[in-house]
């Protein structure tokens, strides 16, 4: 057996002793390539929402069994500049122990709206615009975790929000789930036409009251200009009647030169008799034909006249 000639050892053990030695760095590669893929799981950070961050992160990291200083590194790895600034003391002077539990509850801190505000949020920003009323639960419902708002008062809010033809058909279900509510919402959405919806929705109750009382005084003032016209038209109507009505008979008097005497007048052509002045002409006939002759005057033209 060959021998190793500086230490006397045999050369095969040498050999072996050398081989032994080499698995600790042939790991190291895949340890880190699980680093990457930890790493690679996790989004930037949520400054909007750093507990809901914070949850995620300890799902990803729970099954890794990763150390407190793994966790506290990858988090700072995560940190915009913002959020570094704010936590810049913790990173140049860390604590001894708990350093993943310190840097976490400072982020929150300093990100994590007070429970005031978020019911502020809750009552007064947010609308349904153009998303499934079942998508606003969610959002108000996530809002009001920690502001303990009881699910009735957030029923209340949440069916304040939608549009009227949706609550009308809401309220008819009082004792029905909020999620069944929210479901039931967004089938009433799906058949109704989403534009006429939203308008609805942005009108309030009183908008619409005065809207209705407008409507109503504009047909009612409509309404009697109709009538007033209507009547002008009826009166203008009755007085061009009697108008003509008159301008029928002998008004214009015996200067006129459509004059005729009261026989002409009612009988035309087949009156008897004339008395003067009467401008009577008798068709085809010539003008000393017309005239009429003295015993053909008086009232015993009238008796001479043919019965009606």
């Amino acid at each position: 057996m060959p021998v190793d000639g500086a230490s006397g050892t045999p050369a095969a053990c040498a050999g072996r002793g050398q081989l032994g030695a080499q698995p600790a760095s042939s790991m190291q590669p895949g340890a880190d390539l699980a680093a990457i893929s930890v790493s690679a799981r996790i989004p930037e950070f949520w400054a909007e929402m750093p507990r809901l961050w914070f949850a995620q992160f300890d799902a990803v990291m729970e099954p890794q069994k990763q150390g407190d200083s793994t966790k506290y590194n990858l988090v700072i790895a995560k940190l915009n500049r913002d959020a570094l600034q704010q936590v810049g003391d913790l990173i140049l002077n860390p604590p001894e122990d708990n350093k993943f539990e310190t840097i976490k509850e400072r982020l929150l801190a300093v990100y994590e709206e007070s429970a005031e505000k978020q019911f502020h949020n809750l009552v007064s920003g947010m609308d349904l615009g153009t998303q499934r009323p079942s998508q606003l639960l969610r959002k108000m419902s996530g809002l009001a975790t920690n502001t303990q708002i009881p699910t009735e008062a957030l029923r209340r809010l949440w069916i304040s929000r939608l549009p009227t033809a949706v609550r009308t058909i809401l309220t008819v279900t009082p004792e029905a789930k909020l999620d069944d509510l929210a479901k039931i919402a967004d089938k009433i959405i799906e058949n109704m036409n989403i534009g006429e919806v939203c308008a609805m929705g942005n009108a309030t109750v009183p908008d619409m009251t005065d809207q209705l009382a407008r409507m109503t005084m504009e047909l009612k003032s409509l309404r009697e200009e109709i009538n007033e016209v209507r009547g002008r038209s009826r009166s203008r109507g009755d007085g061009w009647r009697r108008e003509r009505s008159q301008s029928r008979g002998n008004s214009r008097g015996p200067g006129s030169t459509n004059w005729l005497c009261r026989f002409h007048y009612r009988w035309r052509a087949r009156a008897r008799t004339c008395e003067q002045p009467c401008n009577w002409k008798q068709p085809g006939a010539s003008r000393a034909d017309n005239t009429p002759t003295a015993g053909t005057q008086g009232v015993a033209g009238a008796s001479a006249a043919p019965s009606n």
